[in-house]
């Protein structure tokens, strides 16, 4: 589970921005919640604000992170990394980029700065379960490498260290798959197996995720009951495999039809959304969604926010996302602590803060009403017939 991410210096984001899973003392729909030793974390996460506010960015921060932590290591000497600046920094300018997470049941602290496209800082730390105390893997800056005390004679690790290091790659990139010590190994999979941002332009997981259906008989149920909230009459899916890999069947009272033939851009387009994010359910992953109306009929927001909200026992699966459908902005579907907003400050940089930093917010407040009417900032933008922009 994603615990808490924060980042400086990115695209829109200049000064540091923190998002949290963490719950706060609430005891308001306990069953959203997870406990893991003293914290409880929320298993959804919304972020409201107008276009251009940043929401998007803070999911492409994230995204940045994994992709340097699981491909940084290919890049060849001299070869310098890709650091997104605020528009008013400078060009020696450190971004910051922290996340706790829990994989395996191990709380894990990672982070790392980037100055001049290059990497100047990286850390890794964990949390021993019996007292939680922070125990270093290793801590890295300007080139030198520290390992913690457990790990000082890890012979791959020095190996490493001396000879595959350079200050285009990530360690933890580095060494995630080849260290044999599994609290590198696991958190290196977090981000790996574990972290799902969605995009609708990728299509190569689909096929992986119909094999996955065909294995997991309360995954096809799940994605059954999910179609159904569109009163589309879906009786059914079944898979068969074909010549050029698995076919999905889409099954009517009358009828069924080839899914990638025969059924509409609309329902395909459904398809591609909700099967990841079912899986992402089931297998207790973090899933991360821009925008989750554009492709999604209200009915079946409701039903994949309900999903993650109410869960399956000990599943640690999240789903974390932005919108702009007021429709779901209430406290009947989120605590306070679920609901986030993101807003330009000055120097055009985004701000993000929760609505538990509001005050004097009432119980039975309407949510979507208050936001509108700019009550709690990140004020959105209207058409002329009171239609929110998207």
């Amino acid at each position: 589970m994603l615990l808490e991410f924060s980042c400086s210096n990115f695209k829109s984001i200049k000064e540091k921005v923190t998002f949290s899973a963490i719950a706060t003392d609430d005891s308001k729909n306990e069953e959203f919640l997870r406990k893991f030793g003293d914290f409880r974390v929320l298993h959804t996460s919304v972020i409201y604000g107008p276009n251009g506010s940043g929401k998007s960015n803070l999911f492409k921060a994230i995204g940045f992170v994994r992709d340097l932590v699981l491909k940084s290591c290919e890049k060849k000497a001299g070869e310098v990394l890709k650091q997104p600046r605020h528009k008013m920094a400078s060009q020696d300018e450190k971004s910051e980029f922290n996340i706790q997470f829990i994989m395996g049941n191990v709380r894990y602290a990672y982070g790392f700065v980037l100055r001049n496209n290059l990497v100047s800082e990286e850390y890794l730390y964990y949390f021993a379960r019996e007292r939680e105390e922070i125990v270093k893997v290793f801590e890295r800056e300007e080139g030198e490498v520290c390992l913690g005390e457990k790990f000082e004679e890890n012979k791959v690790l020095l190996e490493i260290t001396k000879d595959e290091l350079g200050d285009n790659r990530l360690l933890l990139s580095c060494i995630g798959n080849k260290s044999g010590i599994c609290e590198i190994s696991d958190a290196f999979l977090f981000f790996k197996l574990h972290l799902v941002i969605h995009n609708m332009e990728v299509k190569s997981e689909r096929e992986n995720c119909i094999r996955a259906m065909m294995e997991n008989e309360e995954m096809r149920k799940l994605i059954i009951s999910v179609f159904n909230e569109l009163d589309s009459d879906i009786k059914d899916i079944r898979v068969e495999d074909g010549d050029e890999g698995p076919r999905v069947k889409v099954v009517y009272d009358e009828f069924e039809t080839d899914l990638a033939y025969e059924e509409s851009t609309g329902i395909n387009k459904l398809f591609d959304l909700v099967l990841p994010m079912v899986q992402s359910f089931v297998n207790g992953k973090v899933m991360i969604v821009d925008e989750i109306e554009l492709n999604l009929h209200r009915n079946v927001s409701y039903k994949i926010i309900n999903l993650f909200n109410t869960h399956l026992p000990n599943n640690s699966a999240q789903l974390i996302f932005t919108s702009h459908d007021i429709s779901l902005l209430s406290l009947n579907l989120f605590r306070n602590d679920q609901i986030w907003f993101a807003q330009l400050g000055k120097d055009r940089a985004t701000e993000l803060y929760s609505l538990v930093e509001i005050k004097n917010i009432r119980a039975d407040e309407n949510i979507a009403k208050g936001y509108v009417m700019g009550r709690y900032g990140a004020v959105p933008i209207f058409k002329n017939n009171g239609g929110v922009v998207r």
